[in-house]
């Protein structure tokens, strides 16, 4: 009932306005609207040729096309959102703005009923500037600027609730109501570029430079109006540019409320945008040439002209669509560049990502970002439906599964945060989605393989380290035992003949020679495939150990550790022992430093962290066997290792390695 209450007052503001746009305006009060000619007025139409029909006609055709794009956004959100108390507020007012901004409440008096509704239209309409100050994210930015939210507000009631006094903006003189509308204006503008500096994402910013442009334009017509609108030609001009801030407003707004609140309604939307834009132009350029023309060859109301007209807009209107099309997808879906180039930008941010952890995550925004998603998220099917690679942005209720294969063989499901494809890839354009899920397919793919890889790489990291620990326990428990047992049994042989037999003493002296000789080769041998300390004490008190061995008179060594750490891996304590040998080791024979720092720490993952104050290392030194080895240990076990010297700081070395329940997974 209220889109039919709006609909009748325009049209008959309309129908009566034509006539009323064609007469000369005799009464000051009616003179004083901008959007009516004086005789004066009428006569300079008539000497460049113009009939005022045109010019009444030009001012009604920009006002329905305005009207009809508030008319028609507002239906959508209620056809689509009217379960939704945004959707359904946002509806309500958008109405109201786009009755009160086109409609012209004087000439209703002949209607009572529409007088009456227009009014409550009219103070609905208020409310709008606090829509437009809270747009788009509800909340007053700065905080100050409630207060005019709150004074448009209370102006816009007090005319109809204090009617013919001075809080009735109607008594007011038009300048005055000009230039508190302009201010009004202004401060929202000011509103979005605030936000726009200070808060605003990506892609919001791109929704707001078609408000803040909406808003800019209007305002800009407006305040011309007034200051130069005496020329009949000058007021159509400044009339069209309004019309097109009007136009774009409430596709503004929408837009926004739709991309929070409900993408279902993104093709309707899609079409009406295309519609709304080519009637524009059609009915502008029609009317502008038409007159034009007409002024030119001094003809009015020439079927040929009108022929002629509505052939060219014929010729130009399919190539038009498109670009309009190609402009309209770009804002809603997102599509900043060709669609080629998506993809050419993806593969080139996946030719610089060095870790295999972050391909997917990478591919899932660019994915997102391009097709403005919310949430995007890839399965892994093998290990189970609940198995996610790798995710972007929060789960949304009404996600759509795409399934990845190459050349047959599935390699997981793609999941997208939206219930369709059309909300997400304008029809002409699903070939680009196509082309994004090969890609995507193919860096699942890769990453899957990376994955079996490291694992496989680990496992074998484990099993070798497993099979040293066993080695070190057969040679130190059995034959190393054995061996110390033979060396004990030789020394009571020798002291039992160590009289009788001189040559048999000399000889089995000789043998535990050898022997204690092979004894310390052994224990050196266990040692190299495992320092035995680890089994037997850990790795903390291995590395507390390690460090005061190493530690002299003027190299202070400083440990830093946690008082316990999780279970680790065999093979992830002798790296970690290692590295921090082999850095110490460095430190010591190349830093000319005092002191040398190991800070070991765990949070997600186990952190070691080795620097020391001294000159740096070398560029001949990188490339040496120490350096290259302490990163092979940590890139065996998935780990990281990232150096930095200089000769301010001395030489920093950084590891993580994932920790024990993250290998025990994989």
């Amino acid at each position: 009932m209220f889109a039919l209450f709006s609909l009748g007052i325009f049209a008959i503001s309309v129908w009566n306005g034509y006539s009323l746009h064609q007469n000369a305006c005799t009464d000051a009060e009616w003179c004083s609207n901008i959007f009516y000619l004086t005789a004066d007025q009428i006569a300079l139409l008539n000497q460049i040729g113009l009939p005022v029909s045109f010019y009444s006609g030009v001012m009604g055709g920009f006002a329905s096309l305005s009207f009809a794009s508030f008319f028609s956004v507002s239906w959508i959100l209620y056809r689509y959102g009217s379960r939704d108390l945004v959707c359904y507020t946002t509806s309500i007012l958008l109405m109201a703005t786009g009755s009160a901004f086109t409609s012209d409440g004087s000439v209703l008096e002949a209607w009572p009923l529409a007088v009456r509704a227009f009014e409550f239209q009219d103070m609905l309409f208020g409310f709008s500037y606090l829509l437009l100050f809270l747009y788009p994210d509800g909340a007053f930015a700065p905080r100050w600027t409630k207060y005019f939210a709150i004074y448009g507000l209370f102006f816009a009631l007090s005319t109809y609730i204090a009617p013919s006094t001075v809080l009735d903006m109607s008594t007011w003189p038009l300048a005055i109501r000009v230039i508190q509308s302009s201010l009004l204006f202004a401060l929202i503008v000011y509103s979005q570029i605030y936000r726009y500096n200070r808060s605003f994402s990506t892609e919001q910013r791109q929704r707001t430079k078609w408000f803040i442009g909406s808003i800019a334009l209007y305002l800009l017509g407006s305040t011309l109006m007034i200051a130069v609108g005496a020329h009949p030609v000058a007021k159509i001009f400044l009339w069209g540019v309004m019309n097109i801030g009007l136009l774009s407003i409430p596709f503004s707004v929408a837009l926004t409320i739709i991309e929070q609140r409900n993408r279902s309604m993104v093709p309707a939307f899609n079409r009406s945008i295309v519609y709304a834009v080519l009637s524009f132009t059609i009915v502008s350029v029609y009317a502008l040439a038409t007159g034009t023309i007409g002024a030119i060859f001094q003809t009015a109301n020439n079927w040929l002209i009108s022929l002629l007209m509505i052939g060219v807009l014929a010729i130009v209107l399919q190539p038009l669509r498109d670009k309009v099309q190609d402009a309209v997808n770009r804002l809603i879906y997102g599509l900043y560049e060709e669609p080629y180039q998506v993809v050419s930008n993806l593969i080139q941010q996946l030719e610089a990502v060095v870790s295999n952890q972050s391909v997917l995550p990478l591919v899932l925004k660019t994915l997102a970002q391009a097709l403005r998603l919310s949430f995007a998220a890839i399965r892994n099917d093998r290990d189970g439906p609940d198995t996610l690679l790798a995710s972007y942005g929060m789960p949304v209720p009404g996600c759509m599964e795409i399934p990845l294969s190459i050349q047959g063989e599935p390699v997981g499901t793609l999941i997208l945060g939206s219930s369709a494809i059309h909300n997400i890839i304008p029809p002409g354009k699903r070939y680009l989605l196509d082309d994004l899920i090969r890609q995507v397919a193919i860096a699942t793919r890769t990453a899957l393989l990376s994955s079996e890889l490291q694992r496989s790489r680990e496992q074998l990291v484990s099993a070798r380290e497993e099979e040293r620990r066993r080695l070190r326990r057969d040679l130190h428990d059995g034959l190393g035992s054995n061996l110390a047992s033979i060396s004990m049994k030789l020394a009571i042989a020798i002291d039992q003949c160590d009289s009788q037999f001189p040559k048999a003493v000399s000889t089995l002296a000789g043998v535990q020679h050898q022997l204690d000789g092979a004894i310390a080769d052994i224990r050196q041998l266990v040692y190299a495939l495992r320092p035995p300390s680890l089994d037997e004490f850990g790795l903390l008190f291995s590395l507390r150990e390690l460090a005061a061995q190493l530690q002299q008179a003027n190299f202070r060594i400083v440990f830093q550790s946690p008082e316990s750490l999780p279970p680790l891996m065999a093979a992830v304590e002798v790296a970690v022992y290692r590295i921090v040998q082999e850095a110490i080791t460095n430190a010591l024979k190349h830093s000319q430093g005092t002191a040398c720092h190991i800070r070991l720490s765990v949070d997600e993952v186990l952190r070691i962290e080795i620097s020391d104050d001294g000159t740096g290392v070398s560029k001949s030194s990188r490339k040496g066997v120490g350096i290259r080895s302490m990163r092979e240990r940590a890139e065996e076990l998935n780990g990281r290792f990232a150096m930095n010297d200089s000769a301010d700081t001395g030489t920093q070395i950084k590891i993580e390695f994932p920790l024990f329940s993250q290998f025990i997974s994989s």
